[in-house]
């Protein structure tokens, strides 16, 4: 369920992690739509992002109304708060050039979100059941995404993948029943499960690869049920 009206847009440089509080109040973080953010994250900010984004850890569904999030010159470190939980009430905390661990599961409100060019993975859940997102630009140098980090995306019909991709694990896309156009720019197949893309329409995805590359990606037995393959 979506809650917030905001149209608030907000630029914010850190001089150091945990304090992205400092520059967005309590009165105003329900009222951002696009937020654009330089600096070092860590578990602290991730915490008010996510419930700006609308997801509360202690409450569930937020007021928040975020809806642009450009992180590109932003960082996350390790350190701050616990952001997330598990059933068992274990939390979660952020890594160094990671998108962590259920980093915005659920944060409905997010349509566009920008990754940091520094990002080395994207783990499991990270943008699970984000049903409004609609675009994530995923920087050079990314080379793994993790286990249903983008399940039920519902609104997420295009996705380009660098070159720098290796592997993408079980369920990353499943149930991305829009998903029709794919671009990915590495040569060599990254390593993919047979459930990475169920229920995702395979058959009529627009598949884009190198142009030198489409006779691999056509015969290589995780990648071939992608039939519309076609060359960048």
């Amino acid at each position: 369920m979506l809650f917030g009206f905001g149209t608030k847009k907000l630029q914010v440089s850190l001089e150091k992690p945990g304090t992205l509080h400092h520059h967005i109040s309590d009165d105003e973080k329900y009222n951002v739509s696009e937020l654009t953010i330089e600096g070092e994250l860590n578990g602290t900010d991730l915490l008010l992002l996510r419930d700006m984004a609308g997801y509360s850890m202690t409450h569930g569904g937020s007021k928040g109304c975020l809806k642009r999030l450009d992180l590109k010159n932003a960082r996350f470190v390790t350190g701050g708060e616990g952001y997330a939980r598990n059933a068992q009430g274990m939390c979660f905390i952020t890594e160094d050039d990671v998108i962590p661990v259920r980093a915005f599961r659920k944060c409905e409100n997010l349509h566009v979100v920008i990754l940091p060019d520094n990002v080395k993975r994207i783990e499991p859940h990270a943008f699970e059941r984000c049903s409004h997102l609609s675009s994530v630009s995923i920087p050079e140098g990314l080379e793994t995404i993790g286990f249903r980090a983008f399940r039920k995306c519902l609104e997420l019909k295009t996705i380009t993948f660098p070159s720098t991709l290796t592997g993408i694990d079980k369920e990353a896309f499943s149930d991305d029943v829009r998903l029709k156009k794919m671009c990915i720019n590495s040569s060599t197949p990254p390593e993919i499960h047979i459930s990475s893309f169920y229920d995702v329409p395979v058959f009529e995805v627009r598949f884009y690869v190198p142009e030198e590359a489409i006779t691999t990606y056509k015969k290589n037995p995780a990648w071939k049920k992608f039939r519309n393959i076609k060359g960048l």
